[in-house]
């Protein structure tokens, strides 16, 4: 036994619907789930770029969303079309995997986007994408990602209007993007403005934060890396609190790649054996800090964006 208390892992998986609408690609990963006995939480995306599909108008999806809630798995909101910059800016961690420089690309990135990025804006799309998500599985989300991770002041502002009291946006590990950009030499630790425990950005928002991706591109001489890095987060996060988020991506996990699976089936195995973890969703996460069982740690000093940071 590693410890007394007990630990929780949360397994999410972005990107169905809108984004990746290959209903196969989704039933794969439903049926990984089920022969590893545990329960997903789902980052829907509800609309596409184009405005005109929409996962509540498609039978085929709100069927098999419903069906998987039936079952067990947790479905929570995931940005509204994934477009480029959607929320706001995309993190340092987004450039790893194209080797782009981050400022030149921030800077593009804001002169194009930027004037997007207001309350108002940001209140209008979250409003659609509610709508639809509820139309689609029946009830509201109460968790919101924003697709590949893209965040902004407004953007917290914008959740606590609608009514959205915690993301899951922010990453503990880097580590895992460099690997998928193949460098597997890379010298960066943990993040530092991130705490590896659920804590308040905002008043009104709190962040559930990401360990990092482990399951993303993986090459089939590569699978024990990716492992140890899931089992070297474990531990530490496990060290300071009872909290693991994991995040993985539908198209991988239900791919034809067999890695993606390979990985997660030996994480899920160090949680039960070592940890002796108890498998929950994002809902049921949300229940337990609001019960007490969980807390949100306040930081003394937030960044102006919404983050943490140690002063240093």
């Amino acid at each position: 036994m590693h410890c007394e208390r007990s630990k929780y892992f949360v397994i999410t998986v972005d990107d169905p619907g809108a984004l990746v609408r290959d209903l196969g690609i989704f039933q794969n990963t439903l049926d990984f789930f089920a022969h590893e006995e545990v329960e997903a939480t789902y980052f829907v995306v509800p609309q596409g770029a184009d405005g005109e599909w929409r996962v509540d108008r498609n039978r085929e999806w709100v069927h098999a969303l419903r069906e998987a809630g039936q079952r067990g798995h947790d479905f929570q909101l995931h940005g509204l079309d994934h477009g480029h910059c959607e929320f706001g800016a995309h993190p340092a961690l987004m450039s790893i995997m194209g080797g782009a420089d981050y400022a030149a690309r921030l800077k593009k990135d804001i002169e194009q986007c930027g004037h997007l990025w207001t309350r108002e804006l940001f209140v209008a799309k979250l409003r659609t994408g509610l709508t639809i998500f509820e139309n689609a599985v029946g009830h509201q989300p109460l968790a919101f990602r924003t697709g590949a991770l893209s965040q902004s002041p407004q953007l917290y502002e914008a959740l606590a209007e609608v009514g959205l009291r915690y993301v899951s946006n922010r990453v503990i590990d880097p580590r895992g993007w460099h690997y998928i950009g193949g460098n597997y030499d890379v010298k960066e630790d943990w993040e530092p403005e991130v705490p590896p425990m659920p804590y308040s950005l905002t008043d009104k928002v709190a962040d559930l934060p990401i360990a990092s991706e482990y399951a993303w591109k993986v090459p089939p001489d590569k699978v024990d890396r990716h492992v140890a890095l899931a089992l070297e987060d474990m531990d530490r996060i496990y060290r300071r609190c009872d909290v693991f988020i994991l995040i993985c991506h539908v198209q991988e996990v239900g791919g034809e790649a067999p890695q993606p699976q390979e990985v997660l089936t030996q994480i899920l195995e160090a949680a039960r054996k070592t940890y002796q973890a108890k498998f929950i969703t994002v809902r049921e996460l949300i229940a337990e800090i609001k019960d007490g069982r969980v807390p949100v740690i306040t930081p003394e000093r937030r960044q102006p964006h919404g983050g943490y940071y140690n002063g240093s």
